[in-house]
């Protein structure tokens, strides 16, 4: 992925453009996103924020996202899943997905957020990546179907999300699937988590993600319907490191 081969795309190319290389199992994770910092400015989002409205928080890659990716990289049991990136933004975890084989559908409320999104995914696999891509408000309604793995990147962060995502953890999740929820320790995401916990087996994995000169930790959260079928999934996991450096370790359980 270029930004070159991405300003040949008219939606795309309405941004100033980057292109971010992270390292993860096996390689390198190849995006093309906005340039935040210089489209908060030049498109006019300093001001329409200093009057109450939201930022585009979609346009960055946010470090919640990159770990869960990294973990996603690990995988070597995704090929056919089926894969729900919810509130995907730029969608890096549901991109990482589609690398290892996933059939991968991207859902976020903002359409510029799934053209990225789609866009670098469909590049994956020598561009044979199965992807979709649903406009999707989940304060009005749930997503039709069911998925084998579900990934939260950093969307608890208002407790006002907190009902609807656990609609969707309720309704989308496959029967032996895997939801994955992935903060970097948000007070405002506690009440999410106490209540999926309180209905989920769960598990606990502790990383972090280097941003600056220091490290951020990140928890990354485990939930399956029953707990069988969550020691499965994380049984298969990969052996290796969540954040590029330091050793993640796992901990938690049902409460």
């Amino acid at each position: 992925m270029t930004v070159p081969a991405a300003r040949t795309d008219p939606r795309l190319r309405r941004y100033p453009l980057r292109r971010l290389r992270l390292p993860v199992a096996g390689g390198t994770l190849s995006v093309v996103a906005p340039d935040a910092g210089a489209w908060l400015h030049t498109g006019g989002w300093s001001a329409r924020a200093a009057v109450g409205d939201e930022p585009p928080y979609w346009a960055d890659v946010w470090p919640a996202a990159i770990a869960l990716a990294r973990w996603l990289c690990r995988r070597r049991d995704l090929a056919g899943r089926s894969v729900l990136d919810l509130g995907c933004g730029i969608g890096l975890p549901g991109i990482a997905a589609a690398r290892q084989g996933a059939e991968v559908t991207f859902a976020d409320l903002h359409a510029d957020a799934l053209a990225f999104a789609v866009w670098n995914a469909e590049r994956e696999k020598g561009g044979t990546a199965r992807v979709h891509a649903a406009q999707h408000d989940w304060q009005q309604a749930t997503l039709p179907g069911t998925f084998d793995v579900l990934c939260l990147a950093d969307v608890t962060y208002r407790p006002v999300h907190h009902a609807p995502l656990l609609r969707h953890l309720d309704a989308c999740l496959a029967p032996g699937g895997l939801a994955i929820h992935a903060d970097p320790y948000r007070r405002e995401a506690d009440g999410f988590l106490s209540a999926a916990r309180a209905a989920f087996a769960s598990r606990l994995l502790a990383a972090s993600v280097h941003v600056g000169e220091g490290r951020l930790p990140v928890r990354i959260w485990f939930f399956g319907r029953a707990e069988q079928a969550l020691a499965r999934w994380l049984a298969a996991a990969a052996p290796g490191r969540c954040d590029g450096s330091a050793a993640a370790s796992a901990t938690g359980g049902r409460s």
